[in-house]
């Protein structure tokens, strides 16, 4: 199954693939390979990173970055529920992450989506989360553009995991971790 949501705060902008460009670089690793706690393993397949330069005549030069990260995420003990969103802030979302930069950076768009065998989903209230079964692994797949400031270096960072063992838990079992993008130079 794939499951699919698509935050876009910019009109005219919607993409869930990620194409090959010569700009595009490519990172089996990201910053932390593989990690996890007594219920979760989570393991980077892919991360990559792209630009384009967005030239301005009445002053300095723009650039929009695209940061792309595919995620397993695998339950070891039990079944697993993780949000399937993400976000910047202290929200009740599966992903939290962060900008990292030597400018200030605006995100424009994230986009999540998620599949695996046996992976299903659970819709509580608002909140869409994917099931995870004991012993079987999720893909994330995770995409984020930002605008950025010509000549400047950005890297996108998640900081934590939350899930639940169940979903009508009240709280969040987090994951703290450091699964980040390799730096991306807008130049």
């Amino acid at each position: 199954m794939r499951f699919s949501v698509n935050y876009g705060y910019e009109s005219g902008y919607e993409s869930s693939v990620l194409r090959y460009n010569k700009f595009m670089k490519t990172s089996l690793t990201a910053g932390a390979q593989q990690a996890g706690d007594e219920h979760i393993q989570c393991e980077v397949q892919v991360s990559q990173t792209r630009f384009k330069r967005i030239p301005n005549p009445e002053g300095p030069d723009s650039a929009v970055g695209n940061f792309f990260l595919k995620l397993d995420v695998t339950a070891l003990q039990e079944a697993i529920y993780i949000p399937i969103s993400i976000a910047s802030g202290k929200k009740p979302t599966g992903f939290v992450y962060q900008i990292e930069g030597t400018a200030e950076g605006e995100i424009s768009t994230t986009d999540i989506s998620c599949r695996g065998e046996g992976v299903s989903n659970v819709t509580l209230g608002t909140l869409l989360y994917a099931k995870i079964p004991v012993g079987s692994t999720a893909t994330f797949r995770i995409q984020i553009e930002m605008k950025g400031k010509w000549g400047k270096e950005y890297k996108i960072v998640i900081n934590r995991v939350n899930y639940k063992l169940d979903p009508s838990d009240a709280r969040y079992k987090k994951f703290d971790t450091a699964i980040g993008t390799k730096v991306l130079k807008l130049r």
